[in-house]
């Protein structure tokens, strides 16, 4: 619904204020909460929906016209990145804070960090998520036990954001259900487990031909592939 509002970019810190002005002058409010039950948080696609589609396409274009189609290739990026993620997560934790979204339904909508969640599903040890939860003020008193987000600053340290660092904010409007619609940040962390979509497109390619008939299922991303060996 937001997807065309403009994306704020800016360098932290600064007098510029998006998590402020996400607020609205008090008729959104922002949380955080470092332990969100995962099973509280809406999907929109499982592992077991990743896996059918891949499985899917390969059947119906065939090897090489399922990595040569650039549609493909945002999903393509998430089975190299989940099958990194299920590896590093019980090793090293979870970096960035998801944004979820409370609307007064049973379950959180997702703004950012969905993935992880495809990633929570293959590591049972792991049962909460740290995030950010937007709501509008009439749902407040249902936070009250959490910390209130309340400007940039707050929130970069709870991102542990180092100085200089780079953040992209999408705003909603007075009138929506919530304030904060999406964010992202290029932390230096999460660099080394999150290759770029090039780069996931020609491992990906090089793994599917020396392994062309690999059925994709959920237990695939419990073992790590050394995607460096597949790499031009």
């Amino acid at each position: 619904m937001y997807w065309n509002n403009p994306i704020l970019k800016l360098t932290w810190p600064t007098d510029q204020d998006p998590v402020r002005d996400s607020l609205h002058g008090g008729t959104h409010c922002l949380f955080y909460d470092p332990a969100v039950d995962k099973n509280s948080i809406q999907t929109g696609q499982t592992l077991a929906d990743l896996c059918a589609w891949a499985n899917g396409k390969i059947a119906q274009q065939g090897i090489v016209g399922f990595v040569q189609n650039s549609r493909n290739h945002y999903n393509i990026a998430n089975l190299i990145k989940l099958n990194i993620w299920v590896d590093d997560l019980p090793k090293n934790g979870s970096i960035k804070p998801m944004l979820l979204q409370y609307t007064g339904q049973a379950k959180y909508q997702s703004g950012t960090g969905e993935s992880r969640l495809r990633a929570l599903e293959r590591i049972p040890s792991i049962s909460t998520a740290h995030a950010f939860i937007s709501t509008h003020q009439q749902y407040r008193d249902k936070f009250n036990h959490l910390e209130p987000v309340t400007g940039l600053d707050q929130f970069a340290r709870l991102c542990l954001a180092e100085h200089g660092q780079k953040f992209l904010f999408r705003l909603t409007d007075v009138n929506a259900p919530y304030g904060l619609d999406w964010y992202e940040y290029n932390s230096s962390r999460t660099a080394g487990i999150t290759p770029g979509q090039d780069y996931c497109v020609e491992v990906f390619s090089n793994y599917i031909n020396t392994y062309p008939d690999t059925v994709f299922m959920p237990e695939w991303f419990d073992t790590l592939v050394n995607w460096d060996n597949y790499k031009n």
